[in-house]
């Protein structure tokens, strides 16, 4: 059983209806890279570049699990001359100089003149999502670069900025000046529009931004007009990030002092959900500063508060209090909040972690098949088993 280190790291298991296929891949041509530009350019084609790194662990599961599904093969083996090139080794430096690799992976679409019009960073889950950035990658005005280039000659309406910030955050760029320039064009009126609520949600993200000011101020009207949990997870998400920010500092006494403050901002905001939001930074700047016995007080006392509906939250603090303490107080708590969770929706990661802290109670029996249950949903929704698999034979293990 893996340990959560920090509990903003979720866990999220995610169904792809589309189904996975091993019967076709994509066809990657292992040559050099004037030898691929001189095959895009007979074959007119575009180039797919799968930019990776060995040790990459998406990088790896999208190999393995999108690269193999029919449909994703089919269309980019049909329109694409597709490579994967390790950017750590061989022609892999220059390539990711010549293309400003920022993170692994980089899925690039590069045209025959070697110039990149389209590109996205991550290992999406959806089958549609590598559809999609394909056929936007194969027209000139839709991609990255054409974006970009429309944007340079001066494109600064509200539903062409809200694509180009989402081009921008797929490709792993910065948007704060895009954004903060876009909004010194809006006036005050304008930021209650759809587009630009949108925008605010999906990009502002900056605590002290005059746009996130105006929202705040204004947040009643937009949940009149945008909904009332939509307005909440915004406000929540700024705050918490802010918050988390302030605790990065690496000086920790400066950091603690800029949190406590960040805190009096936030408790001072007048939002309706800042309790929940400084527990939720307060659990987390416990567990950095290594004060276990107040952690678990704290989640004893308040997770139920704050987080009864959330399968994901409950899960992950049971496990992270199963592995602080073996007092029974809090063990037996972590239990009812594991179980919890897997009343709200069943998912390998948290029946795994249901099983794994029956074990550590002493139930063996009951987490054996637990243990059997994660791996029977892992293999139904085509995840990894083996960590789960591993976990069982470590419990069946006699003593």
């Amino acid at each position: 059983m893996q340990k959560f280190i920090l509990i903003f790291t979720l866990v999220i298991s995610i169904s792809v209806s589309d189904g996975y296929s091993q019967n076709r891949s994509i066809v990657f041509i292992d040559s050099s890279w004037q030898e691929i530009l001189a095959i895009a350019k007979k074959e007119n084609k575009i180039i797919f570049l799968d930019a990776y790194a060995s040790w990459c662990g998406p990088c790896k599961w999208m190999a393995a699990n999108m690269f193999t599904n029919d449909s994703i093969a089919d269309y980019y083996n049909k329109n694409f001359i597709c490579t994967s090139i390790d950017m750590e080794k061989g022609e892999g430096p220059n390539l990711r100089g010549k293309y400003a690799v920022r993170a692994y992976p980089s899925l690039i679409f590069i045209n025959q003149d070697g110039e990149m019009v389209h590109e996205r960073v991550g290992a999406p889950q959806r089958v549609r999502d590598y559809i999609d950035m394909a056929r936007i990658a194969r027209n000139p005005d839709e991609g990255l670069a054409g974006y970009k280039k429309r944007y340079e000659a001066g494109n600064n309406s509200p539903q062409f900025i809200q694509t180009y910030l989402t081009r921008l955050s797929e490709a792993y760029i910065p948007v704060n000046s895009v954004i903060q320039k876009y909004f010194a064009t809006q006036k005050e009126s304008d930021l209650l529009s759809r587009v630009n609520w949108n925008i605010i949600y999906r990009f502002v993200s900056d605590l002290n931004d005059p746009v996130f000011t105006f929202f705040l101020k204004h947040q009643a009207e937009y949940a009149a007009a945008y909904s009332k949990d939509s307005v909440n997870n915004k406000i929540s998400d700024v705050f918490l990030y802010a918050l988390r920010s302030a605790l990065q500092n690496p000086k920790i006494k400066l950091a603690d002092s800029l949190y406590n403050a960040m805190k009096v901002k936030v408790k001072g905001s007048g939002f309706e959900g800042a309790g929940k939001v400084i527990f939720t930074s307060d659990l987390q700047w416990l567990q950095m500063r290594g004060k276990n016995n107040e952690f678990l007080e704290l989640a004893f006392n308040d997770l139920d508060k704050y987080y009864a509906n959330d399968y994901n939250m409950l899960s992950n603090i049971s496990w992270i209090v199963a592995s602080m303490t073996n007092e029974s107080k809090y063990m037996e708590k972590a239990l009812s909040w594991s179980k919890q969770s897997l009343s709200i929706r069943e998912e390998p990661f948290n029946t795994n972690i249901y099983a794994s802290i029956l074990f550590k109670l002493g139930n063996k029996d009951e987490a054996i098949e637990k243990e059997k249950q994660a791996i029977a949903l892992a293999k139904k929704n085509n995840f990894p088993a083996a960590p789960y698999e591993e976990a069982l034979k470590k419990m069946e293990e006699p003593k």
